[in-house]
């Protein structure tokens, strides 16, 4: 092989975040942000609070706080005190961030397009099956 599998992965999520981030930009988001309010829109049926926030992206409290405080800042989420436990904030979308997820899930489908370009449904199969083995390896697993 000319180069290390972990080279083109890299390069790739590298290129990938530069290409979001510009495009992100324009509605002052960075791609963590981004990545925190798709995960909350996939998951508007179910209370999230912080917790769980950092226990998805494997982030420290204080940087998920910072990350809230600024999407709460820019009007793109409410945090607001659990009808379970007093102690716990839910954290809910507003309609400016629901919009906004809608162009962004329509955007990651149109890079997801690109980047399998000119791949047959084959080449797929057999590279989705790969790369969750990488993953499976990676994280510990057998």
């Amino acid at each position: 092989m000319e180069k290390e599998i972990g080279f083109y992965l890299k390069n790739i999520f590298q290129t990938m975040e530069k290409n979001l981030n510009k495009d992100l930009e324009t509605i002052d988001l960075t791609s963590t942000q981004a990545h925190v309010l798709i995960y909350l829109y996939k998951n508007k049926d179910n209370v999230v609070n912080q917790r769980d926030i950092e226990r998805k992206f494997a982030l420290t409290n204080p940087t998920v706080n910072g990350i809230l405080n600024r999407l709460e800042n820019k009007n793109f989420i409410k945090r607001v005190v659990s009808d379970i436990d007093a102690r716990n904030r839910k954290i809910i979308l507003t309609d400016k961030s629901i919009s906004l997820i809608k162009e962004m899930q329509r955007s990651a489908k149109k890079m997801e397009n690109k980047m399998i370009a000119g791949i047959s449904k084959e080449e797929l199969a057999i590279f989705y099956k790969v790369i969750k083995k990488i993953a499976n390896n990676v994280q510990g697993g057998n």
